[in-house]
């Protein structure tokens, strides 16, 4: 049996994927299976995975109608052999060295269940992420690094080494109701069977989404958002409780949570009128996704947040205009109303001026509803 399973998920990518594919059949550790699926792609992507698998006893070819990138690494974790399992998306690169670096990482010890290694973004501009070379070991030091470094930042499968006993023994899969943020929701569920983390310093991954079928230029239904919301909010919470991530433990936890509360909000905006109809069902989409302890113990005073804030217009948009739509179509229970509260306390840290009268009154009825 391999010792690594490379997982490959292929979608209409025939101008991009045979780079990545060369990419990972050249590196320096050779105890591989590369799976290659394809996803229905209507290119010449299909054949391009045959070719290879044909030219080379390490490459599997897979082949299933279009259901999604959840639905084709799920069909490649069903073929995988390998006591460890690794992501690449098909039009990203991994550099020479990357599986190496992240066998010997998880050869550390016996109970490291993940490895990190560091990659580089191209998008527009270069940016690069570097871990130091580093183990945790029990839920103390996972408490640790889980709070005080950046490692759930960027939650994708790519650039990890996963143990895949655990994904089997546990049923863990990657949810095919989701297209945006089901690489995170994974690794949260994945998260809480972990007995040990390794990080390596090298830089291994190549990420660029050049693919022209990328999903984040595409709009995504309120409903979808909705049931985002719930389900991550509930493997957060799971890792929240495993590790005691307590007050000020969880601040890229909470940011995540709060950032795609809002998109959510605004999604629900951008659609139709307030008929009763609509009121009730905005109302049932916001209630219970709003935990104000999380939020407020780990952004209000968190130097971090406050100058993402500073940056970016979303508070100002959240409070001077969509919370008093908000206000309007809901009622104004307690809910919404440290929901609002939350917001507006966040926006006077960023020291942002009201402009209008009519804004003022709003802040005026906030403060004098909460007394």
């Amino acid at each position: 049996m391999p010792t690594v399973s490379v997982i490959v998920p292929v979608y209409n990518a025939e101008g991009v994927v045979s780079r990545g594919v060369d990419s990972i059949l050249a590196q320096s550790y050779q105890d591989f299976e590369l799976i290659l699926v394809d996803d229905g792609s209507t290119d010449n992507s299909g054949a391009i995975c045959d070719n290879y698998a044909q030219q080379d006893g390490r490459v599997k070819a897979f082949h299933q109608e279009n259901a999604g990138v959840s639905a084709a690494r799920n069909a490649g974790l069903k073929v995988a052999q390998g006591e460890w399992v690794t992501f690449v998306d098909s039009d990203d690169i991994v550099l020479d060295g990357f599986l190496e670096s992240l066998v010997m990482a998880v050869n550390r010890d016996e109970r490291i269940d993940l490895a990190y290694c560091g990659y580089a973004i191209v998008e527009g501009s270069t940016s690069i992420k570097t871990y130091r070379s580093a183990t945790y070991i029990g839920k103390d030091q996972l408490h640790d690094v889980l709070s005080s470094t950046n490692l759930l930042y960027r939650c994708s499968p790519w650039a990890k080494l996963f143990r895949r006993s655990i994904i089997t023994d546990n049923g863990l899969q990657f949810d095919e109701n989701l297209t945006i943020s089901e690489d995170r929701l994974f690794l949260y569920q994945y998260l809480i069977h972990v007995r040990g983390v390794a990080t390596t310093s090298s830089v291994g991954y190549l990420y660029g989404s050049f693919s022209p079928t990328s999903l984040k230029h595409k709009r995504v239904p309120t409903e979808m958002l909705a049931y985002r919301q719930r389900s991550i909010t509930a493997a957060a919470h799971g890792v929240v409780n495993e590790f005691s991530l307590g007050k000020g433990k969880a601040f890229l936890i909470a940011r995540h949570l709060m950032l795609i509360l809002f998109e959510l909000i605004r999604n629900v905006y951008q659609e139709s009128g307030a008929s009763r109809k609509t009121r009730e069902r905005q109302r049932e989409l916001f209630i219970g996704l709003f935990d104000v302890d999380l939020y407020q113990d780990n952004l209000e005073n968190d130097p971090r947040w406050i100058a993402y804030l500073r940056q970016n217009r979303l508070m100002d948009d959240m409070v001077n205009f969509r919370f008093r739509v908000f206000n309007r179509k809901l009622n104004r229970d307690e809910l919404n109303l440290r929901l609002r509260l939350f917001a507006y306390n966040l926006l006077k840290k960023r020291r942002a001026k009201p402009t209008t009268a009519s804004f003022e009154k709003y802040i005026t009825f906030i403060n004098g509803m909460m007394k």
